[in-house]
């Protein structure tokens, strides 16, 4: 009987342990977000955009590691394009990253770039994966400028010709001049399009705030907390509201007190100046 007592205790320790690691792993998995794999098909560029929020302290610090990760990639497969910080007038912080990788090496940073959120306290709010057709763009754009190139051949060779009028030559000239416009913006196009294939744009978006990775609370926790954070909120409103209407309050106040002390007395005797 003592033994299977010591074998029961055992097992629901086991239980214990093993629910406690289920809720671990469930925790960790909604604060660093849906870990889904997209590949680049040939002649698809993708762009992507990560929401994270951290507590203030620690959204310097990991914007400077991203850019710092960004960095050890070498400028071959990461650059920094552009980086942003604003503290608010409320005391919340704003920030952001954006970034120009490889598409190779694009998916695999914004995984680092989770992961690293995570260990400063903070975690994913927003992910954000755009497609668009730009092999289509080139290629249409190389067709574009085949039969462009081709009209202009046949020009040339009309305008080779010694029997053109003034007037028919004129035109021929107007159109080659024409076609060379249409041409560079096809090429111009061809261009953009092409380094959209071989770049891969990256934005991350930092917020400040109060980060509550128990995500899997249930209704009546949940509610309890929204309903806590509504009150702080309220009473801090409420404060803010005081404190900006306790100087013209206080000044009103002394108006009043001059006005009943000094000035009424003053209008009185000036108006009846026997009844001093």
């Amino acid at each position: 009987m003592r033994k299977l007592f010591i074998v029961a205790l055992l097992f629901v320790a086991a239980c214990g342990q093993k629910s406690e690691e289920a809720s671990r792993t469930s925790a960790e998995e909604a604060v660093s977000g849906p870990n889904v794999g997209v590949s680049s098909a040939p002649g698809l560029s993708l762009t992507y955009r990560y929401g994270f929020l951290l507590p203030p302290e620690r959204v310097a610090t990991a914007q400077e590691d991203h850019a710092a990760r960004c960095e050890a990639l070498g400028s071959n497969l990461c650059r920094i394009s552009a980086m942003s910080y604003e503290v608010g007038r409320d005391r919340t912080i704003s920030a952001s990253l954006q970034l120009k990788l490889a598409p190779q090496a694009a998916r695999q940073f914004g995984r680092e770039a989770i992961n690293l959120t995570t260990k400063h306290g903070g975690m994913l709010t927003s992910s954000r994966i755009e497609s668009e057709e730009t092999g289509q763009a080139v290629a249409s754009s190389q067709a574009e400028q085949k039969s462009l190139a081709a009209d202009r051949a046949r020009i040339e060779n009309q305008l080779k010709r010694t029997d053109l009028g003034s007037a028919e030559r004129q035109e021929l000239q107007a159109q080659m001049s024409t076609l060379g416009s249409d041409i560079r913006d096809a090429q111009t196009v061809q261009r953009d399009a092409s380094l959209k294939l071989t770049t891969t744009p990256m934005t991350l978006d930092y917020a400040s705030g109060n980060v509550d990775q128990s995500l899997s609370d249930g209704p009546i926790i949940g509610a309890i907390k929204d309903g806590w954070t509504n009150i702080v909120s309220g009473i801090s409103v409420i404060i803010m509201i005081a404190i900006t209407l306790l100087p013209w309050l206080l000044t009103g106040a002394l108006v009043i007190v001059l006005w009943r002390k000094y000035f009424r007395r003053w209008l009185f005797s000036e108006s009846h100046p026997g009844r001093e």
